[in-house]
């Protein structure tokens, strides 16, 4: 990792003047870009897309916390951005600018008063993973080998202003109005604050390491809380493989499915048994053993699913719901998809679109074994995500609905099944869990 930070913009008005300077350089290429199109009409954006790209990641680079975050969430949803922009933010995942040696010691001080080698037997002030919250260390203490994450200064409490600053960019990608999305955007504020508090994450990793120790294959690190605080989480040094690095390199059919197979595990344990899940499942978040276990890293973003919404919501994958068009109804209603005052033309609308986004985001949970590597499967789940983005119709007020529950839920399905695919896997399905579903 050798591109470090010595400083981060901590002040309101240091962070605005970034994303300000960005904007002005981000404007200046348009304007070049149109000048030359005068000239060469057939003259593409790709070039246009890239610098600007690079232009924003940056910024979000050297900004990290909720600025960062927005680009790795949105480098996840296929078809939301242009590819240059989607290829550029996913290095949010898991190489975004470490903090300089100096800044780190400085941190450390700040934050517990101490040096890290007062409180270690070693600590490696080079960070071996930076993403957009904090960054991780290794260190030694009486004879453990362990995992250190330093939050980065100023990140937790310039989230509502750096939400409201980078805003403007973001709607502009999605061409919506800010009133219309008001309550998705709480959504996402709310669980960036409970990733910035690292007490609230070390519990739930300890809840989750007791309650993973009955699945097969899954590895959770073990937490140690005094030497953790609210901004600096220690756990078990976990050695493995990134798990992109497993899905690029493994061979072996046989590794994959049971990489698969404890990652599928884990997710539905988690949703069916506990109604909490791991809510950020992109492939930076996990390691890969040398026996093929998987490791879950960061609880940082955890969701919560309400018993009324889970109801309704997994209600709509059993047949005897789907099939009755009353009972799929009021189940959608529910769910805030359907409304009463809808008008006929709005009704189809929506009705239709739910009906096919069930029957694709449903399909694996229809058979006791499913190839995720089906590209027609994985294509149709891409496909009715840009059909949406591109229906003028869903860029209208009456079209921004649905529970703001389903939204990191929606995103632990994709990213799920986005790993799922990559890694080729067949797996069976333990469908017992909608057994129990009665609505």
């Amino acid at each position: 990792m050798s591109e470090q930070q010595d400083k981060i913009p901590t002040s309101k008005v240091e962070r605005a003047s970034r994303v300000f300077r960005t904007s002005m350089k981000v404007g200046a290429n348009y304007i070049k870009h149109t000048a030359q199109k005068v000239v060469n009409k057939d003259l593409d954006d790709s070039d246009l897309d890239e610098k600007n790209a690079e232009a924003l990641f940056q910024m979000m680079s050297q900004l990290k916390g909720s600025a960062l975050k927005i680009a790795q969430m949105m480098s996840m949803d296929n078809g939301l951005l242009p590819k240059a922009y989607a290829e550029k933010f996913a290095k949010a995942q898991n190489s975004a600018m470490a903090l300089s040696a100096p800044l780190v010691m400085n941190t450390f001080q700040k934050y517990i008063g101490k040096r890290p080698q007062e409180v270690f037997d070693h600590f490696s002030v080079n960070a071996v993973h930076a993403a957009s919250i904090g960054q991780v260390h290794r260190a030694d203490k009486d004879g453990l080998q362990l995992a250190v994450k330093l939050q980065y200064p100023g990140v937790a409490d310039s989230i509502h202003s750096d939400i409201n600053l980078v805003k403007p960019m973001f709607l502009r990608f999605l061409n919506l109005k800010e009133k219309d999305i008001a309550p998705y955007l709480e959504e996402f504020e709310e669980r960036l604050h409970e990733e910035c508090d690292y007490e609230k994450e070390l519990q739930y990793g300890m809840e989750m390491a007791q309650f993973a120790d009955s699945i097969p294959h899954v590895i959770i690190p073990r937490y140690y809380p005094a030497l953790s605080s609210k901004k600096i989480l220690t756990m078990e040094w976990m050695e493995g493989i990134p798990l992109q690095e497993f899905i690029d390199t493994e061979t072996d059919p046989s590794r994959r499915n049971k990489v698969g197979q404890a990652l599928l595990d884990f997710l539905h344990n988690s949703i069916h048994r506990l109604q909490r899940f791991h809510a950020d499942p992109h492939p930076g978040n996990f390691l890969v053993t040398k026996d093929a276990e998987l490791v879950v890293l960061d609880f940082g973003c955890v969701k919560t699913i309400p018993k009324d919404f889970y109801i309704h919501y997994f209600a709509l994958a059993k047949d005897d719901i789907f099939n009755d068009e009353t009972k799929l109804r009021t189940c959608l209603e529910h769910l805030d998809m359907l409304r009463k005052g809808d008008t006929p033309e709005q009704d189809k609308l929506f009705f239709d679109t739910a009906v096919r986004a069930i029957q694709n985001i449903s399909k694996p949970m229809k058979s006791d074994t499913f190839y995720f590597g089906d590209k027609d499967f994985y294509e149709q789940l891409q496909a009715q995500g840009e059909e949406i983005m591109q229906n003028k119709e869903f860029r209208k007020p009456s079209a921004m609905r649905g529970s703001r529950h389903a939204i990191y839920l929606h995103r632990a399905f994709f990213g799920l099944y986005s790993i799922l695919y990559k890694l080729d896997a067949t797996l069976k399905i333990d469908r017992h869990f909608f057994d129990d579903i009665q609505v």
